[in-house]
């Protein structure tokens, strides 16, 4: 099937779930124009009750088509309604024409899309496209000849299936040591090694990277013009040690050490299942509330409890509905009070250190974090790839002075329905936090969980 060419000028029929995953998705299109069916209204209408984020955003969406329409006679709203001013400034429209009622909404929305192309805008100047988060409605829609998009305004650049582009590492080829530009020279800044390496492809490195080369593996602190300050990771696989941790490769090397450094305010960890996030992320949790005294507690949130829905009628307290989704943080918690004291401590004993441990970690429904601020916090996210856009800034945003933020995604496993690794959450903020000199991203290779998980992880690929 050939897709029709894209003209210049596009009207933009926008999906009722474009509308909830972003009400901000009616000013994004810039100068052209948006078309809002009537379908889509009473979807939104449908959902607006209640307390969960959907129906807040279905509010939301409600009061921007309001604020368009207030000053607006009955004879105008036939008509394009500008949005904003200026050359980018864009136009809404709603429908005012009767296409046939039909039971399902998809079929009425496609159905009003190809009258909005073949009898509103039909001049052969102006393209109309159906945007849409449902995969399906779009497959549907090409087949009965609408043009269709994604809502990509706040997706982020993966490659592959769940890939991101950038990994948090930058390896420096032996080649680069031979070229003519490149200098290199070591100083000792407050007690730490800094290489400053000049040359001219430093220039787009991106802040608080792992650096590493056959000469040595540090993170980027600094890049002026062509200089890049280079400050040498402290080594984690040997005598240092987090909470009774070792790292056991080089990725979590460098986890362990921007998880520990008090000038990284918000670190995003990923990779697949097995290779040590959740394990590294608490290790270094404990260390800092426990021995350095940087944060008074732990908080733990994770998006298998999605964002803005009810925990459910489970029985209890905040912590003891959310508990049941938390069994990877309990299983984590025992292998490191384990590792930390020792195997040869009684049974008392042990359970005297676990209720020690658990007595600095609250664990936080995600649904219950509006309005909130934590101060002196270390903030974990867990399966954030199961957060939208709007879900990851929502918690970010509860960060208060002296708390650190570390988010642990895994793009690979996204639950959440129209959710797909370029638009989860966790994608979106390792972009938009990216080359900040106070955030870092790693993405951990290798499982390092027993012979069993490791093989299976390769054969069932």
């Amino acid at each position: 099937m050939n897709r029709p060419k894209k003209l210049k000028n596009r009207v933009y029929v926008l999906d009722t779930n474009v509308l909830i995953h972003s009400p901000e998705s009616i000013f994004t299109f810039e100068e052209h124009t948006v078309f809002i069916p009537l379908r889509v209204l009473e979807e939104l209408d449908n959902h607006k009750r209640g307390q969960s984020d959907i129906a807040r955003n279905a509010r939301q969406a409600h009061r921007y088509l309001d604020d368009l329409i207030r000053d607006i006679g009955v004879a105008e709203l036939s008509e394009s309604i500008p949005i904003g001013r200026g050359k980018k400034a864009g136009k809404v429209r709603f429908q005012t024409f009767e296409v046939k009622r039909m039971e399902r909404a998809d079929d009425e929305i496609i159905e009003v899309a190809k009258y909005v192309g073949e009898k509103l805008y039909n001049d052969g100047k102006t393209s109309t496209v159906l945007v849409t988060k449902d995969i399906n409605l779009r497959i549907r829609a090409l087949l009965r000849g609408v043009e269709t998009e994604d809502y990509t305004h706040d997706q982020a650049a993966v490659i592959g299936d769940g890939e991101l582009t950038f990994s948090g590492q930058i390896a420096i080829p032996d080649s680069l040591w031979n070229q003519p530009d490149v200098k290199i020279a070591t100083e000792h800044v407050d007690g730490k090694t800094v290489y400053s390496l000049e040359s001219n492809q430093v220039k787009k490195w991106p802040l608080n990277a792992r650096v590493y080369s056959d000469r040595f593996d540090g993170i980027l602190r600094k890049v002026q013009g062509k200089v890049a300050k280079i400050e040498i990771l402290t080594d984690y696989r040997g005598k240092h040690q987090v909470w009774g941790v070792s790292a056991r490769n080089d990725e979590q090397n460098f986890a362990l050490a921007v998880l520990c450094d008090p000038e990284i305010d918000f670190v995003t960890l990923g990779g697949d299942a097995g290779t040590g996030k959740t394990m590294l992320a608490l290790a270094a949790g404990l260390q800092q509330v426990f021995e350095d005294k940087l944060y008074d507690e732990i908080i733990v949130t994770r998006a298998a409890v999605p964002l803005g829905h009810d925990i459910g009628f489970l029985p209890g307290s905040e912590e003891e509905k959310v508990g049941p989704y938390l069994g990877a943080l309990q299983d984590n918690l025992e292998s490191l009070t384990r590792s930390h004291d020792g195997e040869g401590q009684d049974a008392w004993s042990k359970k005297v250190t676990t209720d020690l441990v658990m007595s600095r970690i609250k664990i936080k429904s995600t649904s219950l974090m509006r309005g909130r601020s934590f101060q002196r916090k270390y903030f974990l996210i867990d399966e954030a790839q199961n957060l939208t856009s709007r879900e990851i800034v929502s918690l970010i945003s509860r960060a208060g002075q002296g708390t650190k933020v570390v988010c642990i995604g895994n793009l690979k496993q996204i639950d959440t329905p129209y959710l797909t690794a370029s638009t989860s959450g966790f994608s979106y903020a390792i972009e938009r936090m990216g080359n900040w000199a106070h955030s870092a991203h790693i993405v951990l290779q290798g499982v390092e969980r027993s012979r069993l998980a490791m093989h299976a992880t390769e054969v069932f690929r």
